[in-house]
C-alpha cells in the first residue's frame, strides 16, 4: 500500500544535444516532465509540432474513410486484445520518409468527396422522383414549370384537400381564362394536394392574393426539369443506375486502398504521435543561446538507471537530483505487490492518493474479492466467467489495464466459485432441478455449509459482521496514519474515540443477545464510556468557549447513525446474492415447464435455458461488480482516503497500433 517516492531532476544540456537526450528520456519512460512558461511561437520545435500535426490531421482523416474498407487480417478482437506488433524508432522513420503522405491523403479526399457528391446526388434524385410522381399526369412539358414561356408563369404547391374546392373556385374568379389549374390526383388517405397553377404573367397580383386566402404551400421546383414527366422519370432512372455504379467503382477503388494503406497508416499515426510529444517536450524546455533546461519527475528506484542511460553523453549535459520541497506536488505512482495489481484500476478510477498519503488498493482487495463472490454468489456462474477469462487471456497476449481488469474478474470468479460451492448455487437449483444430475446432489450436499435461500438472517449476520469488520478496519489504518504524520490529536480524538465507542457498542450487543459472557460487557461499557468522553471533549475543539466545545462534542455523537447506516449498507450482500439465486431457479423452473410441450419442448428448453443464464450472468456480474465497488468507494475509503493525487504520466511511447522499441533522434524534420 505504498506510493513510489519522487525526485526532482533537472538536465542541463547543450542546445545540439537536446533532441537526442529527450530521446533517451522517451525511451525509458520514467520521467514525467515539467513545462516550463516560455514564448515558443518562433522556435523551430514550435514549427515541427506545426508540421506533425499537420501530418497527424491528414493520416486520421484518411484512416476516418478508409478503415470502414478494411479487412481485419486477423479480426478486430485479436487487434484490440492482442499484442501489438513491435517495430523500431528507424523503420517507422524510414517508412515516414518513404511516403508521399500528401499525395495518398489527396487521393483519399478525392474519392471520399466524389462519394459524398454522389450521395448528394442521389437525394436529389429521390426528391425530384417524388415530385413527378404527383406530376405524372401532367400534360405539358415541365418547362412551362421550370423555365415558363414569354407571357405565362407557373407555381407548383400543395394545400389541405379540405381546401381544395375554395381554391379553385378562387382561381376560377380571379383569373377566369387567364389562368389554368392542374390538380394531382390524390386518394382518399391523403391529407394534401399537389397542384400547379398557371397563368398570365400579368395576373401575378391576383395569384398572391389567391394563395394567401389558402393555407397554400410552394414548392421549390428543380430547374433542371424540362421534359415530360414519363421523360423526367427515365433520366431519374439512368442517371441513378449510372451513379451507383460509379459509386461501386469508387468503394472497389476505396477498398483497395484500405487493403494497402490502412496497415501503414496506423504505424504513421503512432509514430507522429510519438514525435509530436517529442516535440513538444523540447519546445517547453527553458533554454538560452547555447542550453536548454530540461524539468521532470522520476521515480526514486528510476534514478540509477537514468543517470546509467545519460552517462554516454559525458560532459555535454548535467542532471541535477533534488528532493520535492513542501511547496511541489509530485505526480502518484502506485507500488503494489502482484497479487494486488488487478485492484489498482479501481483505485485510480476513484482518484490516486495525493504524493506521501496512503494507497487503499491492498487494504481494498481482500474486501472487493469477498464481496464480488457473495452478491454474484453462484458457482456455476462463477466457472463460465473463469472459463471466458482463461480463454481470452491465453488466446491473445493482452497487457496494461485490460490484462488487470480480466485478472480482476477472474479473481471475482473464482470467489464466486467458492461461495456457491459452499452456499450449494450451481445455477440457481440447477442439480436439483434436472432429474440426470442426481448424481451430483451428494457431492454438492456435502460441500454446502449455509443455504442463503432457507436461511437468509444468518447470511445476512454474516454480511453485516463483514461490514462492522471493514469499517473498522478503515478507522484503524486512517488511525495509524494519523499516527505516522504525527496528528495525535486526529488519531486519538477523531478515530480512536470512534473505534472504542463502537467496539464498546458492539460488546454491549453481543452480551445482551446472549453470544458474549458478562466479562464482555464490562470491558463493552469501559470503552464505550471512553470513546464518548473521547468524542465529546475532542470533537469541538475547533470552537471558541469552553460551552460551544462542549456542546459540539455531545453533538458529535449523533454521528453515530451513520455508521449503523454503513453497516446497513452490507446487507446488499444478501440482497443480491439472493437475486442471482431466485433468477436462476425461475430459469430452471420455465425451462422445465416448456420441456413437456411435444415436439418443440425440447428446443425451447434450450433456448430458455441458455438464454436466461446468460442474461442473469451477464446482469448479475455486473450488479455484484458495482455494488462490490460501492461498497468500497463510499462505505470503506471515507473513513481514512480521499484521493485527489495527480497519476504519474511519464515521457514514453504512447502508440495504438504498434509497440516502438530504440532511442533514435529523429531529428528536425521540419526544419
Amino acid at each position: 500500500m505504498a506510493v513510489t517516492k519522487f525526485k526532482k531532476a533537472s538536465l542541463v544540456v547543450l542546445g545540439e544535444k537536446e533532441e537526442a537526450v529527450v530521446s533517451v528520456l522517451q525511451d525509458l519512460a520514467c520521467c514525467e516532465i515539467m513545462p516550463e512558461p516560455t514564448d515558443t511561437r518562433t522556435h523551430d520545435w514550435a514549427k515541427c509540432i506545426k508540421s506533425a500535426d499537420e501530418a497527424l490531421a491528414d493520416i486520421r482523416s484518411a484512416l476516418r474513410f478508409l478503415e470502414p474498407y478494411y479487412s481485419e487480417v486477423s479480426g478486430k478482437l485479436e487487434r484490440l486484445l492482442g499484442e501489438k506488433p513491435t517495430v523500431t524508432v528507424e523503420e517507422l522513420e524510414n517508412l515516414s520518409n518513404s511516403i508521399d503522405l500528401a499525395s495518398l491523403s489527396s487521393s483519399v479526399k478525392k474519392i471520399e468527396r466524389r462519394m459524398l457528391d454522389i450521395r448528394t446526388l442521389l437525394s436529389k434524385l429521390d426528391s425530384n422522383e417524388e415530385i413527378l410522381i404527383k406530376l405524372r399526369q401532367f400534360p405539358y412539358s415541365l418547362a412551362i414549370i421550370s423555365s415558363g414561356t414569354v407571357r405565362i408563369s407557373s407555381i407548383v404547391g400543395t394545400l389541405p384537400v379540405a381546401y381544395l374546392e375554395r381554391f379553385q373556385g378562387l382561381v376560377a374568379e380571379l383569373l377566369a381564362s387567364d389562368g389554368e389549374l392542374f390538380v394531382a390526383p390524390f386518394t382518399p388517405k391523403e391529407t394534401d394536394v399537389t397542384v400547379v397553377l398557371m397563368y398570365d404573367k400579368k395576373k401575378a397580383d391576383e395569384v398572391a392574393e389567391i394563395c394567401e386566402k389558402v393555407p397554400f404551400t410552394k414548392l421549390d421546383f428543380p430547374p433542371e426539369l424540362e421534359g415530360t414527366p414519363e421523360e423526367e422519370l427515365s433520366k431519374i432512372e439512368r442517371n441513378r443506375t449510372e451513379l451507383a455504379k460509379e459509386s461501386e467503382n469508387l468503394e472497389r477503388d476505396a477498398a483497395k486502398l484500405a487493403s494497402e494503406w490502412v496497415p501503414t497508416l496506423r504505424n504513421l499515426l503512432d509514430y507522429y504521435s510519438v514525435i509530436r510529444t517529442r516535440y513538444e517536450t523540447l519546445v517547453n524546455a527553458s533554454r538560452t543561446e547555447k542550453v536548454s533546461v530540461i524539468k521532470f519527475w522520476v521515480p526514486e528506484p528510476a534514478v540509477g538507471k537514468l543517470k546509467e542511460k545519460l552517462s554516454k553523453f559525458g560532459e555535454e549535459l548535467e542532471l541535477i537530483i533534488e528532493d520535492p520541497s513542501d511547496d511541489d506536488e509530485p505526480p502518484t505512482l502506485l507500488e503494489n505487490p502482484r497479487w494486488a495489481l488487478p485492484f489498482e484500476p479501481l483505485t485510480r478510477l476513484y482518484g490516486a492518493p495525493k504524493y506521501g498519503e496512503i494507497d487503499p488498493t491492498v487494504p481494498m482487495a481482500p474486501f472487493m474479492f469477498l464481496f464480488f463472490g457473495m452478491c454474484l454468489g453462484d458457482g456455476g456462474y462463477g466457472v463460465l466467467i473463469a472459463f471466458a477469462i482463461t480463454y481470452l487471456l491465453s488466446k491473445y497476449k493482452i497487457v496494461g489495464d485490460t490484462k488487470n481488469f480480466l485478472h480482476l474478474l477472474l479473481l471475482g470468479a473464482l470467489s464466486t466459485i467458492a461461495v456457491g460451492a459452499l452456499t450449494g448455487s450451481w445455477m440457481g437449483d440447477m442439480i436439483d432441478a434436472f432429474p440426470f444430475l442426481a448424481l451430483l446432489k451428494p457431492l454438492k450436499d456435502r460441500l454446502v455449509v449455509l443455504n442463503p435461500m432457507s436461511d437468509p438472517i444468518t447470511f445476512l449476520g454474516i454480511s453485516l459482521a463483514l461490514g462492522v469488520v471493514q469499517i473498522l478496519f478503515g478507522l484503524s489504518i486512517a488511525f495509524w496514519d494519523s499516527l505516522r504524520k504525527k496528528d495525535y490529536m486526529a488519531a486519538f480524538g477523531d478515530n480512536g474515540g470512534w473505534i472504542s465507542l463502537l467496539i464498546g457498542l458492539l460488546l454491549l450487543g453481543g452480551v445482551k443477545s446472549g453470544f458474549l459472557g458478562g466479562a464482555a460487557g464490562l470491558l463493552g461499557k469501559i470503552l464505550s464510556i471512553l470513546g464518548a468522553a473521547v468524542l465529546v471533549a475532542t470533537q469541538g475543539r475547533e470552537k471558541t468557549g469552553l460551552f460551544r466545545r462542549l456542546l459540539s462534542g455531545v453533538l458529535s455523537l449523533y454521528n453515530i447513525t451513520s455508521y449503523l447506516g454503513d453497516i446497513l449498507s452490507y446487507s446488499r450482500l444478501l440482497a443480491l446474492g439472493l437475486a442471482t439465486s431466485a433468477i436462476a431457479m425461475i430459469v430452471n423452473t420455465l425451462t422445465n415447464l416448456v420441456l413437456s410441450i411435444p415436439f418443440v419442448g425440447w428446443i425451447l428448453s434450450i433456448v430458455i435455458f441458455v438464454g436466461g443464464h446468460l442474461f442473469s450472468v451477464v446482469v448479475n456480474t455486473l450488479g455484484a461488480f458495482i455494488h462490490s465497488l460501492r461498497l468500497q468507494y463510499v462505505e470503506f475509503f471515507s473513513k481514512f482516503y480521499s484521493g485527489g493525487g495527480r497519476i504519474f504520466q511519464p515521457l514514453e511511447y504512447r502508440t495504438r497500433y504498434v509497440k516502438i522499441v530504440g532511442s533514435k533522434p529523429l531529428g528536425q524534420q521540419s526544419k
